[in-house]
């Protein structure tokens, strides 16, 4: 007879504190180079957990799902840490898959198990988008179709947002917002009456924007339609009333916005002031990655004092932010400099933070280094990107004549 304990006989998983650390304090680039450069100094088989945590975030989706199998398989025994962060990232790999009958049952595991590891607004979005894979898990994913490369002029609205034209199956044409940064596609409610959108019914539901309001909506399907000579199908639209998406006193009025879900289906695209070039085959110029994609945001590293530290990219918005992290990692630099007060803006409202002025910032991106100048670093806590130190603007894009961001294989390249 041979006799065991439970630890000897149950596999059990132990985190690796340096990765662990590298992980979850979003310095995806360094955890890559971390485990590209030194994976031998590691339990080889712990190793699982960080490679399918950096396969979502360089979106790969599937490896990264059929990793997390591999792990359970593997080990037995686990931390509801470890568990929550496994549930977690499937989450977020069916959001790059569009899979709505998972995210259902992903969304609502993450409700009734594991609160006590959510703050408080991503819980409330978390309820919110549930509600919504239940109105979306008959519907097909989106797909993209680029029958040639494509070359698009750039046309500019009145705030300077480049757009797209957007075309429906009824051969109706509109303009909407080329945006990295959204989320998700948005329609005004006039536009998706235009183009002939399938409301889905009854389905009403709520989305926060980037301020925390919480906007009643309603969801649209685009069967079919295209952009350009790009093809779509089955994409997913929220759609707004007329009124969110009309500023300035009705001067300036947004048709739509066009986001991640259709965004990263072009595989790669190439922007300037003038073109947006989208390649058929998009290759790969590099073989390290520095675009990471956690969910449906998007993360670069950008260098402060040679400090790499993670950002969001989002053309979407007009000017580079910076984050709290940001003010506590030079806090007696940063100290010295005038009080002031900052607002920004998103669907449904309007937020103001206290916030220090910085009349110039020297960073780092790629091979280049550059002054941005009056810009903000808030005094309070970000409380939709804890772990990140700040959101690239357009006064950040515009300091490279193009900027190529190659989803297919994660890598962003400044020129």
């Amino acid at each position: 007879m041979v006799l065991c304990t439970e630890m000897a006989c149950t596999k059990v998983f132990q985190p690796i504190k340096k990765l662990n650390d590298l992980a979850f304090s979003k310095k995806f680039s360094e955890l890559y180079t971390e485990l590209s450069a030194n994976r031998d100094a590691y339990n080889d088989k712990a190793l699982i957990y960080y490679d399918l945590i950096l396969k979502s975030v360089l979106n790969q989706p599937e490896e990264s799902n059929a990793l997390i199998q591999k792990f359970r398989e593997q080990f037995r025994k686990l931390s509801d840490t470890v568990n929550y962060n496994l549930v977690q990232t499937e989450y977020y790999n069916n959001q790059k898959l569009l899979n709505y009958i998972k995210l259902k049952e992903l969304s609502k595991n993450l409700i009734e198990n594991y609160k006590r590891f959510i703050d408080s607004s991503n819980f409330t979005e978390l309820k919110d988008d549930n509600v919504a894979y239940g109105f979306l898990e008959n519907e097909l994913p989106t797909t993209v179709t680029k029958n040639t490369d494509i070359e698009i002029k750039v046309k500019k609205d009145l705030a300077g947002y480049n757009l797209l034209q957007v075309k429906s199956k009824n051969d109706s044409i509109v303009d909407m917002v080329f945006d990295t940064g959204a989320n998700v596609n948005v329609v005004s409610e006039s536009t998706a009456k235009k183009l002939n959108l399938r409301i889905l019914p009854n389905a009403i539901v709520y989305v926060m924007g980037a301020t925390g309001t919480r906007n009643a909506s309603k969801i649209a399907i685009a069967d079919q339609g295209s952009i350009e000579n790009i093809e779509f199908k089955n994409a997913e639209f929220i759609v707004f009333p007329d009124s969110l998406l009309t500023f300035a006193k009705g001067r300036y009025k947004i048709n739509g916005v066009i986001g991640f879900p259709i965004i990263m289906r072009f595989e790669s695209i190439r922007f300037t002031d003038s073109l947006i070039y989208i390649p058929k085959n998009p290759g790969a110029t590099t073989k390290i990655p520095n675009l990471f994609i956690k969910g449906d945001d998007y993360i670069i590293d950008v260098a402060y004092k040679n400090v790499k530290l993670p950002f969001f990219f989002d053309t979407g918005n007009s000017n580079t932010s910076f984050y709290k992290n940001m003010y506590d990692i030079d806090s007696m630099n940063f100290k010295t400099l005038k009080d002031t007060a900052f607002s920004y803006s998103s669907v449904g409202g309007t937020i103001t933070q206290k916030a220090k002025l910085l009349p110039e910032i020297k960073l780092d991106c790629g091979s280049k280094s550059f002054v941005l100048n009056n810009t903000y670093i808030a005094l309070e806590r970000n409380i939709l990107n804890p772990d990140l130190y700040g959101s690239i603007g357009k006064d950040f894009v515009n300091q490279y004549k193009s900027i190529t961001m190659c989803f297919k294989y994660a890598y962003i390249d400044f020129e």
